[in-house]
């Protein structure tokens, strides 16, 4: 079984993400522990960051309401699994570039995975879904908050299954990472 705060902390994905949509290098970051929550988007998106806050990190044992892209819900078992979102504020880029948001993240993370599988067996299903060895791993959601035809604030959501191995919901072909 895999210790779920060490995965999160060891993953350095939280690195890789403001990698790769931080401009600064030297940028604040909060990271907000939560046992229950509905969703961490949701949390995030009613947020209000700190003067100079720059990206803020919801990271929950349980989400009640956790989902994906559509109408789609998001199956995780209490304290099983890698459950957070990412606020990054400002954003400032043009809505044009809201699939490259998306493409960063998930990139970002499929990078952090493999410091713990193959690179070459994991892969992208555009725009949200991470699979390993051609099973369903992961998948992310982003939300943006927009203003004058920028995108202000972005929101990404991360489902990782780490410790789960029975799945009840019909999505296809599930994984965890302890499998």
């Amino acid at each position: 079984m895999w210790n779920i705060n060490n995965v999160f902390t060891s993953m350095n994905i939280i690195h890789k993400i403001r990698a790769a949509f931080q401009k600064e290098k030297e940028s604040t970051t909060n990271v907000v522990r939560l046992e229950t929550i509905g969703s961490t988007n949701d949390f995030l998106k009613t947020y209000t960051p700190s003067e100079g806050e720059q990206m803020t990190v919801a990271v929950a044992d349980f989400q009640t309401a956790g989902r994906g892209q559509g109408a789609n819900c998001w199956e995780s078992e209490a304290g099983k699994n890698l459950l957070f979102s990412v606020l990054l504020h400002p954003v400032e880029v043009p809505v044009a570039c809201q699939f490259l948001l998306s493409e960063y993240g998930a990139l970002s993370l499929r990078e952090a995975l493999t410091d713990y599988v193959d690179k070459g067996s994991i892969t992208l299903k555009w725009p949200n879904d991470i699979y390993w060895n051609d099973k369903k791993l992961s998948g992310t959601l982003i939300e943006t908050k927009l203003s004058g035809g920028r995108i202000k604030d972005c929101v990404f959501g991360v489902g990782l299954n780490v410790n789960q191995t029975e799945f009840k919901s019909d999505a296809p072909n599930p994984v965890s990472l302890c499998q």
